[in-house]
């Protein structure tokens, strides 16, 4: 009787050798990891070596072509390709727009990451003259935003429209007390399209909810998915997870930043595709062995051994 997939993968059905004989895969890579009695100091072999040297090549590589003017394609998002969409719409109803940032601050790439979002929100508002509400939580972070927002103004030529008290606003950094300060400025001001980009918690149903209410067009983005269900509910466009990077690239106007992110998903295909190759070799010692292949055994052995430190 020909032993089932499951026996051998577990180690339950016995044959020859010291993989089955030990308690199977398990087994093998415990003894891998218990063979040395005192403890080492890992270094970088010639496979790290040639994975970094890898990564920072194809990295260069996207960055001259993106500077050269050769900018990678990335796939549109459709929470990004409705930005434009949105400013225009509060254009011809004659609306202020207003735009929210997360609770972090400014040491998290988050905040930098809605930086560009809102340096292209404000660029769009500048060119349509439509008025823009920005709306900061952290005190560290209201001067870099004041200065996204003028530096978009002046790169359209509306630097004499910029009104720092008036479109960039810091009224309390406690997240109650913002959030419903945001609510209140979307009802108050009758606002055309609303934007809420960053780190948000348990607050961020209390400033969408209202302008739900009144059919405001909303468009959130938050890299965690902690509140993404309430974004969902609540908005009518959501930029999930890495999404909220690719956006941030996207809209960017250092061309540069599309070059790094490209780079960036071919470094994570080679280390899913490094992943996938390290559970099939892994899985196959057991099952070669079972076969009878002892000589494909011991190469599928010398092949796991290196991989099993970067899996511990």
């Amino acid at each position: 009787m020909r032993p089932r997939i499951r026996d051998l993968l577990s180690g339950a059905w016995r044959g020859r050798g010291s993989v089955a004989e030990s308690g199977g895969l398990n087994a093998f890579i415990a003894s891998e990891r218990n063979s040395s009695s005192t403890p080492t100091m890992e270094h970088a072999d010639l496979l790290i070596f040639a994975l970094v040297t890898f990564f920072i090549a194809m990295n260069l590589f996207f960055l001259w072509r993106a500077r050269c003017g050769h900018l990678p394609y990335v796939r549109p998002i459709p929470g990004v390709t409705a930005m434009e969409e949105a400013v225009g719409r509060a254009t011809e109803m004659g609306r202020p727009i207003v735009f929210a940032m997360g609770t972090s601050d400014i040491r998290d790439i988050i905040t930098h990451a809605t930086m560009s979002i809102l340096g292209y929100i404000a660029r769009l508002a500048a060119r349509m003259q439509t008025q823009l509400i920005t709306m900061v939580v952290k005190p560290d972070v209201y001067p870099l935003a004041q200065s996204i927002v003028h530096d978009a103004y002046r790169s359209e030529g509306m630097e004499d429209d910029f009104n720092a008290e008036e479109q960039v606003r810091f009224l309390s950094d406690q997240t109650i007390v913002y959030a419903m300060a945001v609510a209140r400025t979307i009802e108050e001001n009758d606002a055309g399209c609303a934007f809420i980009f960053g780190r948000c918690d348990f607050t961020s149903l209390l400033m969408t909810e209202p302008g739900a209410q009144r059919g405001v067009l909303q468009i959130a983005g938050d890299p965690n998915l902690g509140q993404i269900p309430f974004f969902v509910c609540s908005c009518d466009f959501t930029i999930i997870g890495e999404e909220f990077y690719a956006a941030s690239a996207y809209v960017s106007a250092d061309p540069s930043a599309r070059g790094t992110l490209v780079s960036q998903d071919l470094v994570k295909g080679v280390l899913a595709l490094l992943i996938v190759i390290g559970v099939l070799l892994c899985l196959s010692v057991p099952l070669a062995h079972a076969l009878g292949w002892d000589g494909l055994v011991d190469r599928l052995q010398s092949a796991v051994r290196p991989l099993l430190k970067y899996g511990t």
